[in-house]
């Protein structure tokens, strides 16, 4: 866990808070009127669903560390926010209130400033995943997201590694369908030899003749 926005935060007297969210669990925020806060996301990975009032949920975003999350925009009591672990993450979390009174330093404006930036990024990133009506393709999408965005790659064996849990529960949440569906999808894929899924670890692998499938039908 990098110290370097604690260090930030101290250096700048801004009141800060530290919170940890383990894998799979989640956090909701609702619209606030007073005491906006901004989380910054320093440690991990965390995607976020949009829930409305009739239960209905949207995918909004994967955001990792270098980004920021900030709901004070949406000004509604029709919906809320999840966020949720997709392994364990860090979070700071401070108020715009505390920052403009404290804040003394140029350079920690020009950070938060970048961290908009890189989250601004990861949303349009993200924004790809939905823009598909096949969920097919959406499960495609999705996957060449993730490993873009996290994965490991491993030249010798011509494959991409997704380096944290993906259940496909997680995967049918995400792209708003159902598991059954999402399953016959990853089956389509496992029986073309274009991943490999550990379903016991809930490890997933990206052969490389899976992103020439996709460059091929252009799909990305």
């Amino acid at each position: 866990m990098s110290n370097k926005w604690k260090q930030l935060f101290f250096e700048s007297e801004i009141p800060f808070y530290i919170y940890k969210l383990n894998k799979g669990d989640s956090l909701i925020f609702k619209y606030q009127t007073k005491y906006k806060s901004l989380i910054i996301v320093f440690y991990g990975t965390v995607y976020i669903m949009k829930i409305f009032t009739n239960s209905e949920s949207l995918f909004l975003a994967i955001l990792t560390n270098k980004s920021i999350i900030d709901f004070n925009f949406f000004d509604s009591n029709y919906v809320y926010y999840k966020v949720v672990a997709l392994e364990n993450t860090y979070f700071i979390k401070f108020f715009w209130l505390d920052y403009i009174v404290h804040c003394q330093y140029l350079s920690t404006s020009i950070k938060l400033l970048d961290l908009f930036r890189d989250t601004l990024r990861q949303y349009e990133s993200s924004s790809y995943v939905l823009m598909h009506k096949s969920i097919r393709y959406r499960v495609f999408q999705l996957l060449l997201l993730l490993c873009k965005d996290f994965g490991v790659l491993n030249n010798n064996n011509n494959y991409v590694l997704i380096p944290f849990e993906l259940s496909q529960k997680t995967i049918s949440y995400i792209i708003g369908s159902n598991p059954i569906t999402v399953n016959k999808v990853v089956s389509f894929l496992i029986k073309r030899m274009f991943i490999k899924y550990i379903v016991k670890n809930k490890i997933l692998i990206c052969y490389f003749s899976f992103f020439n499938y996709l460059r091929n039908n252009k799909i990305t």
